[in-house]
């Protein structure tokens, strides 16, 4: 039995390479230069920050490579250094693409390295390159989950992105096939005391000697899968704090769905538990629970008098204020489905957003008046009645026909409506407008029960408190203000403060006035706030968290440090979709995580997608989707289930946009997922970092744009020259902004009525920030315009011939040298 223990020590020989790599990992991304391209110093090495480029072999930008990385060369010399000799011979186990060569009295072992070739006599050891020797120089297939990448220039990388995971397999094909050796003879051994033992009826012994062969059976996995074991005990915290909160999550939308309770039903129970707790503060309106309640009683009261009934769609149409609150209340306590719009929205955009969802009524702002009216003059449905709401401003537009809504509210009854039809769980709630790649906005249905797990998510995934004060400046028609913000309220009895516009200078001090412990955020707010002056106000609150999404990595912990915001919980989410993701523990630039040691919990994935068509590249062999390595950027996509209140799909009221969103056949011949259409990266601890969009959309000021949206009204204004549209990267701005090429060789574009033109078609966000005039476009077999070189350029004057003009001050002014060098170096605000 010693000597079969013995046998087995040399099989498994230590492997000071495997924990000099398990101690030199770093976890820390690197911080990346408000300007890309910028020099930055980290862990002792220059590096510029890059571009990401989807393919299959990519590396990743310097902000997320990790400062560990070795040449092999060097590894395997401080492996020989501590090697050990008997009777003239090196034992080692470590070795890669091992061929070993044994003879009777001595043993001699060639072992050829993808980096280096190891050579051994008696006398001594020599070290042979790579290069000197020719050999095979190949990308291996690692089993380590690891895939971090070698820097450029490093002697060890290959032309295809060599990976450090190579290096940390030293070893493994001998280990595999001896230890299949070792289980052998200890099974053997095992089995043939066991016997012993049992015919003498020694069951204590018989269970110690099974103890005895679970403990080598762990110890053998743990050699083989060290790594995995590594990444185990660095999250097994945060995924017992995360699977805590999920199951609350879970437990809590299964009692929802059990009981058959909706955002109306748990709005009643905290009306009926505190009538006077403030509900919203809102300028200097107070609005306690009951106000609220009876406020939306009276909607409710109204159109249930005009003959709406359950199912029907009313469009919403108005800025922020409680109102719009009690509005989309009211209606939705008669099972009508309000559609919010985005009150940014004009012309032909408002009108199908409008008609898209085949709304029966129109409820609109009278400061929205002028943007009603340019709707009806494109054709609105002549018969949809109009509804106005609102103070009368001084140069509000009133519309002709249009039925004065507050007038008619007032003499609506405060007592609940009586319901024909009872609300349920799985009903439609609310209609939430999202862009995408069909060229117009899309109405995203949102049920009660997405409603509540969105709300209980937040609410449970953060420990939000039910007497927590939130600041909510977000647009009301968009899921964070509407929806997480807002649902606080309505489903667990918190208060809000609303704000009819984002000012960057009221923030904190409006934080500060209505005594508020949390508050929302997208990327562009921290960015807003960074830019005011340094102020009393900046910690002078007490917010001691904020949850929000697009906050960058690059200006993560200054934001934090100068506002004293000791909690950051990002999260990434779709309002139409089932990958919603949240950072839990304050990890740099993460937008959420999942958990590696065991990820079918939450099945959502990364896939790798062509970087021309953006559709999922499929193994050929199989015709599968092919998932992303860590470190490799690719679509986040999550597996549907139907009629699962997490996982479910519910699409859009365009059953068209809804099948475009859906890929069938991805890990097995029957099983479907959603696209997101967001590029992100994943780390091998199972950390998500967003990269970019895909598709035909660019994100910019907070707002997803359509590109064929773009391009249309380009287009037209331009007298139907072809134009396409993309988004490109500035330095110090958030997202990419719009920048349009338009066919014009004759140069006979009148770049001021193409200004005067998106000015008044488009919302400010979407409008073409650059606009390059070209001879030519490339077309696709298709004939569709390619983008990607285009994009490659962008709007650098140094690389391209043809004029480029930048859009400032309400007009486009010809882009130069030096007003190009001024955006680079950030000095031109955007």
């Amino acid at each position: 039995m010693s000597e079969n223990i013995e046998n087995l020590a040399r099989w498994f020989p230590p492997d000071p390479a495997v924990f000099a790599l398990c101690l030199d990992r770093s976890t820390t991304p690197r911080v990346e230069s408000c300007c890309p391209g910028q020099e930055q110093v980290a862990n002792g090495s220059v590096v510029r920050s890059g571009k990401h480029q989807i393919s299959n072999h990519n590396h990743i930008s310097s902000d997320r490579r990790n400062s560990s990385d070795k040449s092999l060369t060097n590894g395997h010399a401080k492996f020989l250094e501590n090697s050990n000799y008997s009777n003239g011979q090196l034992q080692t186990s470590e070795s890669i693409n091992s061929v070993s060569r044994s003879t009777t009295n001595g043993t001699e072992r060639k072992k050829s390295l993808q980096s280096s070739i190891l050579s051994n006599s008696q006398n001594g050891v020599t070290l042979q390159s790579l290069k000197e020797t020719g050999v095979l120089n190949q990308r291996s297939n690692a089993l380590s989950p690891t895939n971090k990448v070698f820097r450029k220039g490093d002697s060890s990388a290959t032309s295809k992105g060599q990976t450090l995971s190579d290096h940390s397999q030293t070893g493994t094909s001998s280990l595999l096939s001896t230890s299949l050796k070792g289980i052998t003879v200890l099974g053997v051994i095992s089995a043939m005391a066991a016997i012993g033992i049992a015919s003498t009826g020694d069951w204590l012994a018989l269970l110690i000697i099974c103890a005895q062969l679970v403990a080598v059976a762990l110890l053998i996995f743990a050699v083989l899968k060290y790594r995995w074991f590594y990444v185990a005990l660095m999250t097994v915290r945060r995924d017992i704090k995360g699977g805590y909160r999920y199951a609350k999550i879970l437990f809590s939308i299964g009692r929802a769905q059990r009981y058959n309770e909706s955002v109306i039903s748990l709005f009643d129970k905290n009306v009926k538990k505190h009538p006077n707790k403030v509900c919203f503060y809102f300028e200097e309106e107070v609005w306690n629970f009951r106000d609220v309640d009876e406020a939306s009683n009276r909607v409710a009261n109204y159109f249930a008098s005009q003959g709406l009934k359950k199912g029907d769609c009313v469009s919403v149409f108005m800025e922020n204020r409680p109102e719009y609150v009690c509005v989309w209340l009211g209606l939705s306590k008669i099972g009508i489905i309000p559609a919010l719009i985005n009150f940014h929205l004009r012309l032909q955009p408002l009108k199908h957003s409008i008609e898209v969802a085949k709304s029966k009524a129109l409820i609109f702002g009278r400061e929205l008046g002028g943007a009603i009216q340019e709707v009806v003059d494109l054709g609105l449905v002549s018969d949809l009645p109009l509804f106005a709401t609102g103070k009368l401003e001084q140069d509000s537009v009133i519309i002709k026909n249009s039925l004065d809504l507050d007038s008619e509210l007032d003499k609506s009854p405060i007592t609940p409506p009586k319901l024909t039809e009872k609300i349920n769980f799985t009903d439609k709630l609310l209609y939430i407008y999202t862009s995408g790649t069909t060229g117009l906005p899309k109405a995203a249905i949102i049920k009660n029960s997405r409603f509540l797990f969105f709300t209980m998510g937040i609410h449970n995934f953060m420990g939000i408190s039910k007497n927590e004060v939130i600041y909510d400046p977000l647009p009301l028609y968009h899921t964070a203000g509407g929806m997480l913000g807002v649902g606080q309220a309505l489903i667990f009895g918190c208060t809000a403060v609303l704000r009819r516009k984002f000012s960057a200078r009221a923030y904190f001090k409006d934080c500060a006035k209505y005594n508020c412990s949390a508050a929302q955020y997208i990327g562009e707010i921290c960015r807003y706030l960074l830019s005011t002056p340094p102020s009393p106000d900046d910690k002078n609150h007490h917010i001691r968290m904020m949850f929000g999404n697009g906050l960058r990595p690059q200006i993560w912990e200054t934001f934090s440090k100068r506002f004293n915001i000791k909690t950051i919980s990002e999260f990434y989410g779709a309002t139409e979709g089932n990958c919603n993701i949240i950072n839990i523990d304050n990890h740099v630039g993460s937008v959420g995580f999942i958990s590696m040691i065991a990820p079918f919990i939450y099945p959502v994935t990364l896939i790798r997608i062509d970087e021309a068509t953006g559709e999922p590249i499929r193994d050929p062999k199989t015709g599968l989707v092919m998932r992303c390595k860590p470190d490799e950027p690719g679509e986040l996509v999550g597996k549907i289930i139907e009629n699962h209140p997490v996982r479910e799909f519910e699409g859009y009221a365009d059953s068209t946009a809804t099948t475009k969103k859906i890929v069938r056949g991805v890990f097995n011949r029957t099983d479907a997922v959603f696209r997101t259409g967001d590029v992100l990266v994943m780390d091998e601890f199972g950390y998500f970092y967003f990269k970019d969009r895909t598709g035909d959309t660019f994100r910019w000021k907070g707002e997803n744009c359509s590109t064929a949206e773009v391009e249309a009204v380009v287009s037209n204004v331009c007298g139907l020259k072809d134009a396409v549209v993309y988004g490109v990267e500035i330095p110090g701005a958030d997202g990419r902004a719009g920048m349009a090429a338009i066919l014009d060789p004759e140069e006979t574009v009148d770049m001021s009525s193409l200004a005067a033109g998106v000015t008044r078609a488009l919302p400010s966000y979407a409008r073409p920030l650059f606009v390059r005039v070209v001879k030519q476009i490339d077309m696709t077999g298709t004939y569709k315009m390619k983008k990607i070189d285009l994009q490659k350029d962008g709007y650098d004057v140094t690389r391209v011939s043809e004029k480029i003009y930048f859009f400032t001050g309400g007009k486009y002014v010809l882009l130069d040298n030096e007003l190009y060098s001024k955006i680079q170096n950030c000095e031109v605000r955007v």
